[in-house]
């Protein structure tokens, strides 16, 4: 493992792509945050009832 690191820490700028990583994860973990707040009670009820039945409808906006 200690190679692995040795060849890491000699790349230029490998720093960008682990904040790039990170911001890319903390924005989709906001963005899905946001999307189940936002999200009507009606289709929030769906979605919990549907994994227990085997027919469920459509969801009907």
């Amino acid at each position: 493992m200690k190679i692995v690191s040795n060849i890491l820490e000699n790349i230029e700028g490998i720093q960008l792509f682990s904040i790039l990583g990170l911001l890319i994860f903390v924005s989709f973990f906001v963005g899905v945050l946001i999307r189940t707040y936002k999200m009507p009670k009606e289709e929030a009820d769906y979605i919990r009832n549907s994994i227990l039945e085997e027919d469920a409808e459509d969801y009907k906006k």
